[in-house]
């Protein structure tokens, strides 16, 4: 009996591990042009009955036969058409897909579920007049502002008239993707490429870096008294959520969150709650302990850009590149409100703590506050919310905040200014400059 075990063993474990190889060259290297929402040819490859059923050329695979598998043949060097277009696929893993195909092109979507292992990448000195404002946060208690530009973090003091910089965070070599406070404000968190770094705050100097399994940008940052939440991913692949230990920088979980890259990360204010934004059009809200999916929110046509909560986490609010900002009940997943004027791309979201106020911003330089919002009842747009216009600057936004009081908005510029705006009138009250 033991040795029909250790045969069926043999067998087996060989031939999975084969199948895992194949089809992580497939999710490496064919699934950015092949997955819902870009179908290059018509062809699905993030399924195996999507994959068996072709594209507009008809099979991708003949289970059995490499030889008249398309899959295989238009990635061998002399092909015409090539795949992938600007790259040739090394031997190792021509030879994998081939043997797969051969072997019946058998399934395994566990591997679909994994994040892709980390590639060394070595960074050059960036152009010293591309400095745009990434990512901004505000301290729990609003008095510093914390600016991201290109690769470095400065602090703003906002108690001050002239909102002078108080210190400089030093050390990312690529560009600051991502920054989070931790709750009690003593330590700043920020996401750079495949790193993660710690600083406190008050002595300006970094006390952890967290790198384990990063595959690529961090793009989003969460932080709860206890834990780091972070989102990172490769370009065109799947965005992964991760959970770290705030004390000792450990990696505590990893899932697969959406079939893009995650752009937005937010923890409800009882930590119970983290809603993830993403370029595959979808938010979706998960539980913060266990990791699972609570509920998903489908109805951007484009890519989502940012999330938000209210205050009891019985609302969000996502805006997306389809030139709306959409406002959805959690429990029900029914869109409640609808704003917007359909002609600007929304690059981000924020909402106050008391969830009266709903700032959004553009990627042309205008902006909104939105209050007294009401659940749509098929009236115009124009009447589901009270809307205050932000006087219009000349730059692209990249992100914006807002006062807990709703007076003050915040946005980020590329071209490295912050711009700040009385939120009752919306005109423009300031300009920190690089």
């Amino acid at each position: 009996m033991l040795r029909c075990l250790f045969l069926l063993l043999a067998f087996t474990l060989p031939a999975r591990a084969d199948t895992q190889a194949a089809l992580r060259v497939l999710r490496d290297e064919c699934l950015g042009c092949h997955k819902p929402g870009k179908a290059k040819g018509g062809l699905l490859l993030h399924a195996h009955d999507k994959m068996m059923k072709g594209g507009d050329n008809g099979a991708a695979v003949i289970p059995g036969k490499p030889d008249e598998s398309p899959l295989y043949q238009l990635a061998l060097a002399d092909a015409d058409p090539h795949m992938p277009p600007k790259k040739q696929l090394e031997a190792g893993a021509l030879n994998a897909l081939k043997a797969w195909i051969a072997a019946g092109a058998p399934w395994d979507e566990t591997v679909f579920n994994e994040p892709p292992a980390p590639k060394p990448v070595k960074f050059t000195a960036m152009p010293e007049t591309w400095h745009p404002v990434l990512a901004l946060a505000l301290s729990p208690d609003e008095k510093t502002l914390a600016v991201a530009r290109a690769n470095q973090i400065t602090l703003i003091d906002l108690a001050a008239a002239d909102t002078p910089v108080t210190g400089r965070l030093e050390g990312h070599l690529e560009p600051v993707q991502s920054l989070a406070w931790t709750p009690d404000g003593r330590t700043l968190i920020s996401g750079g490429y495949q790193n993660i770094r710690l600083w406190d705050v008050a002595k300006r100097s970094e006390v952890r870096r967290l790198e384990p399994s990063l595959v690529g940008n961090v793009t989003a940052l969460a932080a709860s008294a206890q834990h780091i939440f972070a989102a990172d991913g490769v370009t065109g692949g799947a965005g992964f959520l991760r959970q770290f230990d705030l004390a000792s920088g450990n990696l505590l979980a990893t899932w697969k969150a959406h079939e893009d890259n995650v752009t937005s990360l937010r923890l409800s204010a009882k930590g119970d709650r983290l809603l993830s934004g993403g370029a595959d059009k979808m938010a979706r809200l998960w539980d913060s302990s266990t990791h699972q999916l609570i509920a998903f929110y489908e109805g951007h046509t484009n890519h989502v850009h940012s999330v938000a909560f209210n205050q009891d986490a019985s609302q969000i609010a996502t805006a997306g590149a389809d030139r709306e900002v959409k406002v959805w009940d959690v429990a029900s997943r029914e869109q409640d409100v609808s704003l917007g004027d359909k002609k600007n791309v929304y690059i981000g979201v924020a909402w106050t703590p008391d969830g009266k106020a709903l700032a959004a911003v553009t990627d042309k330089g205008f902006g909104s506050v939105y209050t007294d919002l009401k659940k749509h009842d098929g009236a115009q747009r124009s009447e589901t919310a009270k809307e205050r216009k932000l006087e219009s600057v000349s730059a692209p936004l990249t992100g914006v905040l807002i006062t807990a009081d709703a007076k003050t908005v915040f946005a980020g510029g590329f071209d490295g200014k912050v711009y700040r705006w009385n939120a009752t009138d919306g005109k423009k009250t300031g300009v920190i400059e690089p």
